[in-house]
């Protein structure tokens, strides 16, 4: 057995999506996934004993880091970045699961397993549109979507290629998906010993305060939990999460908020958010002395002011008893709105800046060097003109434009020839009825920013 290309995941975690898919973790990339089965018709028996998981534990028993699958941490690993897969050995649980891989069956099958790792995004019931997500993955860019495409009329739909994808993806998708519990909460809530909740918003799932109840009546304060969360709530159905979570230890509770900038930018980038409640929610938590810090996902609207970002936010979460604060940076890899899709001269200045910034902050920050890999990237200049176009096009459905929100882009967007404004006049032009249409209500709206 070669330990060096080992994972412990396929040996102890579940990680499941709002469809029922079932995924060996959250970290794969490309454009098909790795499903190993799903909830909403198979018992997680089924699936931690299913072909494709036994298939994928042989592949590493055998030396081998599957790409289709390992890629992110494959790639981390030759940038000399502590991947996802090493960053799981220093889990107290990891010395077990080392134990039960040893007695992994020939047929990659294993038995007596415990799940103790359980990464749940049980639902798309999300509270926010933000602009780098997709319906899959919210329930409000479902039906902003669908709010959308009912302006224009199908021969309009199925000519324009962004409007017909959006439409295939909505069309066979609930507004709202969820996972049905099929009762295996309750069979392994005494194994598990790390849970992660995302979503959609985990703090809106019914299914979150489910857990946290068994937990807290079961005594388990010491399961790890984790967040990732948008910071707009902390109470729902009459209960609030820092009632719970003051039981946790700072050792066994991380709340890590999806905070991508500050005041309008933010409320642009992750539509719904509103600042100052989400700002009171960060600094209620820094008041009650419970671990939370800013994970930022980093594209070409946020880039630009990435160093007064980074200020911004760890003077928002400081907290002198919180050793461990950091501001954890993640390059966002959509075609449309990476950091690459700005002009090469622009990504020069800003890795100047930044590595200025870099060598003089004390403040502690995670993944930069991802940043600077999409930073010296060249310019995919295709991906310039599809960002303009769609946001042109999700501004419809908002109440504030790009332009207004993020002003460093209108020298952008001058640079371009007006790319936005020229954008935005063809979705007016295409829609089923230009002087009437609640899309061309919000266009005209969105006039007075262009």
């Amino acid at each position: 057995m070669n330990q060096s290309k080992i994972c412990i995941h396929p040996w102890s975690h579940v990680n499941i999506n709002p469809n029922g898919d079932v995924w060996p973790c959250c970290h794969q990339r490309g454009e098909e996934m790795y499903v190993l089965g799903n909830f909403k018709t198979q018992s997680v028996d089924e699936i931690f004993n299913g072909e494709p998981i036994r298939k994928l534990r042989k592949e590493m028993l055998a030396g081998k880091l599957p790409e289709e699958v390992c890629s992110k941490c494959i790639e981390y690993e030759k940038l000399d970045i502590l991947s996802p897969r090493q960053t799981a050995e220093f889990q107290p649980y990891a010395k077990k699961v080392h134990e039960l891989i040893a007695k992994t069956n020939a047929d990659g099958s294993i038995d007596d397993y415990k799940i103790k790792y359980w990464d749940l995004r049980w639902s798309n019931k999300c509270n926010m549109n933000c602009v780098m997500c997709d319906p899959d993955w919210s329930s409000l860019w479902t039906s902003d979507i669908r709010k959308l495409l009912s302006g224009y009329s199908q021969k309009v739909i199925d000519e324009d290629m962004m409007l017909k994808n959006y439409s295939n993806r909505v069309k066979h998708i609930d507004k709202v998906q969820n996972v049905p519990n099929l009762g295996w909460i309750d069979k392994h809530i005494n194994d598990v010993e790390y849970i992660y909740f995302a979503g959609g918003e985990p703090l809106i799932m019914d299914e979150h305060w489910y857990i946290l109840d068994k937990l807290h009546n079961l005594g388990r304060h010491n399961v790890k939990l984790k967040y990732n969360t948008n910071m707009s709530k902390l109470e729902h159905l009459g209960k609030n999460a820092v009632d719970y979570w003051k039981h946790w230890g700072r050792p066994f509770l991380s709340v890590e908020g999806s905070i991508d900038e500050t005041e309008k930018r933010a409320e642009w980038i992750r539509s719904g958010t509103v600042w100052k409640t989400v700002q009171s929610n960060i600094q209620k938590l820094v008041s009650e002395n419970i671990k939370c810090q800013p994970n930022v996902s980093i594209g070409c609207y946020n880039v630009i002011r990435l160093p007064e970002l980074i200020e911004e936010l760890y003077e928002l979460y400081y907290n002198p008893n919180n050793k461990t604060l950091k501001v954890n940076l993640n390059a966002v890899l959509n075609d449309w709105c990476k950091v690459s899709i700005l002009p090469d001269d622009w990504k020069k200045e800003l890795i100047d800046k930044i590595q200025k910034f870099e060598n003089t902050t004390k403040i502690p920050i995670s993944q930069l060097n991802k940043v600077y890999v999409e930073l010296h990237k060249p310019q995919d200049e295709h991906g310039l003109h599809k960002f303009f176009r769609k946001a042109s096009l999700l501004d419809l459905n908002k109440h504030s434009s790009l332009l207004e929100s993020i002003p460093e882009l209108s020298r952008l967007n001058d640079s371009y020839g007006n790319l936005y404004e020229k954008y935005r006049d063809e979705w007016i032009e295409k829609s089923i009825d230009k002087s009437t249409s609640s899309v061309n209500t919000n266009l005209r709206r969105s006039v007075r920013y262009g």
